[in-house]
C-alpha cells in the first residue's frame, strides 16, 4: 500500500485531498475487502477475520458483514452490494480488485495516461468510474438511504459465500505456452433483449391506420355472416395523425405500464438525508520499511459457544454438527429494514410470476377498425389451457405480436408453454428471444392443421357468444373489439362444466 519513494524517505498516502474526492480504494495489494465508514452494514455474519496491515500491524476479530453503498455509474446512481467484507468501521473502504473480478466484473484500474480505462465494468452492463489519485485507484462511494435502496438499481460487486483468495492463484510462468494464453480478446458489449426496466428492446411501433390483409380472404357480401361482416353497407373510416382518440389510447397504454421503474437519471449524485462523513485530517506516516507486507485477511473459525444460548445450551459439538448440516442460505440474502428490500436476479425469468399452465393463442380479424383502438382491425387472443381464462388485445399490424405477448405476460404471468399455429409472426426471432429469456416452451401445430391449436376450439364458443351479443344489442360494426372484450370477461366469470 506504499505510494512513492524519495531518496531519503518512504511515504504512505498523505491524505492531502479531501475525502469526498478520494473515495474508496480499489487495491490489488490485499487479498480481501475491508469495510470502512462509507457504507451501510445490512447483515453481520457469525464469522470474524484478522487483517494484517503495513508494518505487520494486525486488526483482530473483525466481523464479516454484508453492506450496501451508493455510487455513480454511466446510467445514473446505483446501489452497490458488497458481500463478505471485514468491517473495520473507520476511514474509507478497501476493495479487492481480484474479489470484484471473481464476480465476473472487470476492474480496469490502469490510468488513462498509460492507456488504461479507469472503470469497473459490471456483469450487467454498468460502468463505474475510477479516479487515480497519487497513483492509487479510488472509487466514489457513500452510504445509501433506505429510499435509495428501494428505487435505485442494484449492482452486485462481490460474490456471496465465503471468500477464499487462493481461487485466484495461477502460476503462469510454469506454462511454456504462456505467451499465447496471456493474450485477450477485445471486450464484448453486454447485449440483452431486455432493457434496465424489463421492457423488450425491439417492440414493434404501433402504426394506426395501416390496413391488414385478412388471411380468410375478402369480406363476405352475405349480411348474415356476422363473423366477417357484422353489418351490411359501406363504412368509411378516416384516421388523422392528430386523432384525439388515438392520443388518449396511447396515453392510457403509457400510464398502465406497471413495469416501468422511475429512478433518478441525472449526471450527478442526488441530495439525500444521509449525513456526510466527516473529513479526515491530513496525516503522514514516515519511515516505512521498503518491503512492508501487503494487507492480508485471514478467516477465523466460528465461535460456536456464542450460540449456546439460542440452542438452549446444548453441547457445543451438537451446535457444530447443526451448522455443518444446514445450508444457512438466509444469511446470504442482502436485505434492508423491510421484508421487501431484497435483491433481484438479473435473469428476467426469475423476476416475473409464473402462470403455471400453457396458453394457446390465435388472431381473429375484422372488416373495420375498432372504435376504441384506432387502427386496430384484428385482435390477439390468449387462452389458458387449464383455466380457460381468455384475454384479447387489439393490434394494428401482425408484427406487433411480441408486444401483445409481453402485455399478456405482464398481466397474467409467464405461461409454461405457448401454443400457436404456424403463423410467421408467432415464430419470429423477437418471439424466440422473449420465450428463451423467460424460459417458456413453444408448441406449434402442423402446417395447414390449425384445428390442432386449442385456441381454435375455444374461439368457436367465444364467437357464438360474440355474434349473439352483437345481434341482440344491434351495435355498430366498429364496436367489435368492445363486444369481444365484454364476451371474454363474462365467460371468464362464468362456470364451465369442463372445469368441474
Amino acid at each position: 500500500m506504499l505510494c512513492y519513494a524519495t531518496p531519503n524517505k518512504m511515504h504512505a498516502s498523505k491524505h492531502a485531498i479531501k475525502r469526498s474526492k478520494r473515495g474508496t480504494l480499489v487495491d490489488r495489494g490485499a487479498n480481501g475487502g475491508a469495510l470502512g465508514n462509507d457504507a451501510k452494514v445490512i447483515f453481520k455474519h457469525s464469522k470474524t477475520a484478522d487483517v494484517t496491515c503495513i508494518d505487520n500491524h494486525e486488526l483482530n476479530a473483525l466481523p464479516m458483514v454484508d453492506a450496501t453503498a451508493k455510487t455513480i455509474a454511466d446510467k445514473g446512481p446505483v446501489v452497490l452490494i458488497l458481500w463478505n467484507c471485514a468491517c473495520h468501521g473507520l476511514n474509507r473502504t478497501l476493495h479487492l480488485a481480484g474479489q470484484i473480478e471473481w464476480c465476473q466484473n472487470k476492474a480496469c484500474d490502469t490510468s488513462m495516461k498509460v492507456g488504461g480505462r479507469q472503470v469497473i465494468r459490471t456483469v450487467d452492463g454498468h460502468c463505474i468510474p475510477i479516479n487515480i489519485i497519487r497513483g492509487l485507484p479510488c472509487m466514489h462511494m457513500e452510504p445509501n438511504a433506505a429510499k435509495e435502496f428501494n428505487t435505485l438499481p442494484h449492482v452486485v460487486l462481490t460474490q456471496g459465500g465465503e471468500w477464499d483468495p487462493t481461487v485466484l492463484d495461477h502460476m503462469l510462468t510454469d506454462d511454456d505456452d504462456w505467451v499465447s494464453k496471456a493474450k485477450r480478446d477485445e471486450d464484448q458489449e453486454h447485449d440483452s433483449p431486455f432493457d434496465n426496466r424489463g421492457e423488450h428492446k425491439h417492440r414493434e411501433a404501433v402504426r394506426p391506420g395501416v390496413s391488414i390483409d385478412n388471411p380468410a380472404g375478402p369480406p363476405s357480401e352475405d349480411p348474415d355472416n356476422i363473423e366477417v361482416n357484422l353489418h351490411s353497407g359501406d363504412i368509411k373510416v378516416n384516421f388523422h395523425a392528430d386523432d384525439a382518440t388515438r392520443e388518449v389510447h396511447q396515453a392510457h397504454q403509457e400510464v398502465s405500464n406497471l413495469n416501468k421503474i422511475f429512478v433518478y437519471e441525472g449526471e450527478c449524485m442526488p441530495d439525500d438525508e444521509v449525513a456526510t462523513v466527516e473529513e479526515e485530517e491530513d496525516e503522514t506516516k514516515e519511515d516505512l520499511l521498503a518491503n512492508a507486507p501487503p494487507a492480508e485477511t485471514k478467516s477465523k473459525p466460528i465461535d460456536h459457544s456464542k450460540f449456546r444460548r439460542q440452542f438452549i445450551h446444548v453441547p457445543i459439538e451438537k451446535i457444530k454438527r447443526t451448522f455443518a448440516a444446514t445450508t444457512q442460505n438466509a444469511a446470504s440474502v442482502a436485505h434492508g429494514p423491510k421484508a421487501n428490500q431484497t435483491l433481484k436476479s438479473p435473469n428476467p425469468a426469475l423476476n416475473i410470476r409464473r402462470r403455471k399452465e400453457a396458453a394457446a393463442t390465435d388472431s381473429p380479424f375484422a372488416d373495420v377498425p375498432a372504435v376504441d383502438a384506432p387502427g386496430c382491425a384484428s385482435a390477439q387472443m390468449f387462452i389458458g389451457r387449464s383455466s380457460l381464462l381468455t384475454d384479447c388485445c387489439g393490434f394494428c399490424s401482425v408484427s406487433e405480436f411480441p408486444n401483445t405477448l409481453l402485455d399478456n405476460i405482464r398481466e397474467r404471468g409467464a405461461m409454461d408453454t405457448l401454443m400457436s399455429d404456424h403463423a410467421n409472426c408467432e415464430m419470429s426471432a423477437r418471439v424466440k428471444d422473449i420465450l428463451l429469456s423467460l424460459m417458456i416452451g413453444h408448441w406449434k401445430s402442423e402446417p395447414h392443421c390449425q384445428h390442432q391449436n386449442f385456441a381454435e376450439h375455444r374461439w368457436g364458443h367465444v364467437k357464438a357468444n360474440l355474434e349473439w351479443l352483437v345481434s341482440f344489442l344491434d351495435v355498430d360494426p366498429d364496436c367489435w373489439l368492445l363486444a369481444l372484450n365484454c364476451a371474454c370477461s363474462v365467460m371468464n366469470l362464468t362456470a364451465e362444466k369442463i372445469l368441474g
